[in-house]
C-alpha cells in the first residue's frame, strides 16, 4: 500500500509509472518521444537556413549540361554575391551555375559538345570582330569629307568610295570582286554587292 500511494504520488515522473492512456508516459515512450524531438530539432535546423544566401561547400539546385537535367550540385566558387561554380553530385562535372527551372518554362540546353563548339566559335570570331571593326574606321577616316553613294546595283563603284546601303549601313568599297561584283567592308560584316548591272536583290 506504501508502495502504490508514492508512485500515484510521482505525476512528474510519468516515466516511471504506466499509464496506459498514455503510452509517452511509460519508459519505452520516453524514448520514441525524445526521439521525435530529437527529429523536430533537426528539422529545425534543416529549414532554418532556407533563407541563407549558399556558400562554397553547400549544395544547391543547378541544371547540369551532362546530366541534361536538375541535379544537387556542391558549391565550388562564388562571385561576390552569387554562386559562380558548382559541381554536380551525380556525374561530378564543374560547370558554372544555372539557376533552377522550376515554375518556368522548359527548355532545351545545349549538350556539354555544343558548348564547347559554341565558346571557341565565339572567341575565334570576337578578334575578327574588332579587326574588321578597326579596317571600318580606317576607311572611314582616308574617305574624309567624301559624301556617301546610295547604293544602286545599276551603278558602277571604284575602290575606297564609300556607299550608304538601305540596310546594312554606311559601308566603303574593299575590292572589285570581278566585272559585276564589289566586297564593301561595313562596321559589322563583309558583304559582296552586285554593281553595273539590273535585276533585283545584293
Amino acid at each position: 500500500m506504501r508502495l502504490a500511494v508514492e508512485i500515484t504520488r510521482s505525476p512528474a515522473s510519468p516515466g516511471f509509472y504506466p499509464d496506459p492512456n498514455n503510452p509517452a508516459n511509460t519508459p519505452a515512450g520516453a524514448g520514441i518521444g525524445a526521439a521525435q524531438a530529437s527529429s523536430a530539432a533537426r528539422l529545425r535546423e534543416d529549414t532554418m537556413p532556407l533563407w541563407k544566401a549558399p556558400s562554397v561547400g553547400d549544395e544547391i539546385d543547378s541544371r547540369c549540361p551532362r546530366c541534361k537535367e536538375e541535379t544537387i550540385h556542391r558549391v565550388v566558387a562564388m562571385t561576390t554575391e552569387s554562386v559562380h561554380l558548382v559541381l554536380c553530385t551525380r556525374c561530378n562535372s564543374r560547370h558554372r551555375h544555372r539557376g533552377s527551372l522550376r515554375g518556368t518554362k522548359k527548355v532545351a540546353w545545349p549538350t556539354e559538345r555544343q558548348a564547347k563548339v559554341l565558346l571557341k566559335y565565339r572567341a575565334a570570331k570576337q578578334p575578327k570582330s574588332q579587326a574588321l571593326l578597326q579596317e571600318w574606321q580606317a576607311m572611314k577616316e582616308s574617305a574624309g569629307e567624301m559624301e556617301p553613294v546610295a547604293y544602286d546595283q545599276r551603278q558602277g563603284y571604284i575602290q575606297g568610295q564609300a556607299v550608304q546601303h538601305p540596310v546594312f549601313g554606311l559601308g566603303f568599297v574593299r575590292k572589285l570582286a570581278g566585272p559585276n561584283k564589289m566586297e564593301v567592308v561595313f562596321a559589322d560584316q563583309v558583304k559582296v554587292l552586285v554593281m553595273d548591272r539590273g535585276g533585283s536583290g545584293d
